[in-house]
């Protein structure tokens, strides 16, 4: 099951992505969950190498609980996984974004 979902999280961990994955269809499968407010794909720093992972950020928090909730449902031809990830954040009280 998912980790323990961070409080005002709106930031999901998208794994098992095919290589071919682009953006728009990445916004495509998570649509339905809420405005996606950023996609970032992780590539290797030295070849720049997609690395089959990225993180789907969204406009409000309760959008990442439908993200994780279709974790399994098959995006490019992968069953892809989901989860809440870890904001790293600066953890100043009172900082309006």
């Amino acid at each position: 099951g998912p980790k323990e979902k961070p409080e005002g999280c709106t930031t999901v961990f998208v794994g098992n992505l095919a290589f071919e994955i682009d953006e728009d269809t990445l916004r495509e499968a998570f649509a339905e969950c809420g405005e996606i407010a950023n996609i970032r794909f992780a590539t290797d720093r030295e070849t720049g190498d997609f690395k089959g992972f990225g993180h789907v950020q969204f406009v409000d928090s309760e959008s990442t609980d439908k993200a994780v909730a279709i974790a399994g449902q098959f995006v490019a031809g992968r069953a892809i996984r989901v989860d809440f990830a870890e904001e790293r954040k600066p953890a100043t009280p009172g900082s309006g974004g």
